[in-house]
């Protein structure tokens, strides 16, 4: 596809990713799942929390897959701005302030270095390590704020919408690197834990 309209690419690419079946979206997430649980999370501090997502839009379900096995923290919009709140699996959620579900007050905010590691939603990612998300610019706040750019950060999306040519912004923040099914591509070295 040839254009310099975002909404264009983000809207042939969930197209794209809702052709995936049921099932296919399934087994991908549990592989990305593996991947995390055997090749990321080793490597980094694991007495930290897992920044995950609640799955929207055909999105892959790692909070699911990573059920009871990490610690983990959900994304939250109030008042204008993205915090990540404790939450375990069973825990209530609640419409944030983009009618998202998130964990609600009074579930505490977490600070950057209390993270391992960040994964973030991408509708695709770019050959270079850019995210394109649904347009709102969360994460792209997020990450403009050192602390939190320093947390080693996964952009999550299905192979099939992964190194695609997409337009960038000058807002835009590459991320360290990406999960797929087929596994995990390092673009930026993140800080690792001391061995």
């Amino acid at each position: 596809m040839t254009t310099d309209s975002k909404s264009e690419w983000r809207r042939l690419l969930l197209r794209r990713r809702r052709s995936l079946t049921h099932g296919q979206r399934q087994q991908q997430g549990r592989a990305m799942a593996a991947h995390l649980l055997e090749q990321v999370l080793p490597q980094l501090d694991t007495d930290g929390l897992v920044a995950g997502y609640v799955a929207l839009a055909a999105e892959p379900d790692l909070a699911r897959h990573l059920q009871g096995k990490v610690a983990m923290a959900l994304p939250a919009v109030r008042q204008g701005r993205l915090r990540l709140r404790r939450w375990s699996w069973g825990d209530p959620l609640a419409p944030d302030d983009c009618g998202v579900p998130a964990p609600p007050e009074p579930a505490p905010a977490v600070a950057p270095d209390a993270v391992a590691l960040l994964l973030i939603p991408a509708v695709a990612m770019d050959p270079d390590g850019f995210r394109l998300g649904y347009g709102g610019g969360w994460y792209d706040r997020l990450l403009s704020r050192p602390a939190w750019a320093r947390r080693p950060n996964l952009g999550v999306c299905f192979s099939c919408c992964a190194a695609v040519p997409f337009p960038v912004d000058s807002w835009d923040r590459p991320l360290h690197g990406q999960l797929t099914e087929a596994g995990v591509h390092w673009w930026r070295h993140p800080p690792v834990a001391p061995t």
